[in-house]
């Protein structure tokens, strides 16, 4: 590979990994009676429109990716939020609203027991803010883990995800016990 092809290469690559920051004074985001959302910015109406939480597990109303699928099913950034708080009011509760629709993880507030088949599935007895439920977990060591000590993570067999922000605050010794075989 010649050097002109190298740095096409690296030109290529860096756009691609760039970072576009959004103004929030200049997004209106609508919702369309089909529940998409809609943006106008800069003068061009993007249909369809996604919100992504960057890091959802951090932070609820930062740093969320703004995109769309064009007609050739390719995934388009049009840019990054960096604070939704900084949109007038019924722009972010618009955008909050279908966030929260969109992460919609029910808190778990006790865990009565965790037992394992020998399928290598848990099945999680807990109770959490959307009632008590049973849970079974496939591939429980990527879907039932602690992040950072104290996010208890976890994804059942039908794709729903629960959470518990901080263990040792919200969960009873018991809980917390039943949990640490696990994780």
């Amino acid at each position: 590979m010649n050097e002109k092809n190298i740095n096409s290469l690296d030109e290529e690559l860096f756009e691609a990994d760039k970072l576009v920051i959004l103004d929030p004074k200049e997004l209106t985001f609508s919702k369309e009676e089909s529940g998409f959302m809609t943006l106008v910015f800069q003068g061009k109406t993007y249909k369809k429109i996604n919100l992504t939480r960057l890091q959802p597990f951090y932070s609820k109303y930062e740093y969320v990716s703004v995109n769309y699928e064009n007609d050739e099913k390719e995934f388009i950034e049009v840019g990054v939020i960096r604070d939704i708080r900084e949109m007038s009011k019924q722009q972010f509760e618009l955008i909050d609203n279908f966030l929260e629709y969109k992460y919609y993880m029910p808190l778990i507030t006790k865990v009565y027991s965790i037992k394992e088949n020998m399928r290598g599935s848990l099945f999680v007895k807990a109770a959490t803010n959307a009632g008590e439920k049973t849970l079974c977990i496939r591939d429980w060591y990527r879907n039932f883990k602690l992040i950072g000590g104290k996010y208890l993570y976890v994804c059942d067999v039908d794709g729903n995800k629960y959470y518990c922000d901080d263990i040792e605050k919200r969960l009873d010794k018991k809980s917390v016990a039943n949990i640490e075989l696990f994780t």
